[in-house]
């Protein structure tokens, strides 16, 4: 199975999109509640979270990311949404 493949997918189709849409929400709200510390905060971290799998995907082209590394991302991805479904 090629995990490689199968992330840059994810991230390109889903991930990337759902953070993006969510930045644009928070931003929408800032522009309502422009001192909201908890918003300011959910937009740096999700500005961080965006620039992790921009990055990933850099290193995907670059062709220097394992197999074993996009596994683990992968993962990690599943995990957080097991974690969403709870909520």
């Amino acid at each position: 199975m090629d995990y490689i493949k199968n992330l840059e997918k994810l991230l390109k189709d889903d991930v990337l999109v759902e953070i993006n849409e969510t930045i644009n929400g928070i931003k929408s709200a800032l522009d309502k509640k422009k001192n909201d510390k908890a918003l300011k905060d959910e937009l740096k971290y999700m500005n961080d979270v965006k620039k992790y799998f921009d990055e990933v995907l850099i290193d995907i082209e670059k062709q220097t990311i394992t197999q074993e590394e996009a596994l683990d991302i992968l993962e990690g991805l599943e995990d957080m949404r097991v974690e969403n479904q709870e909520v």
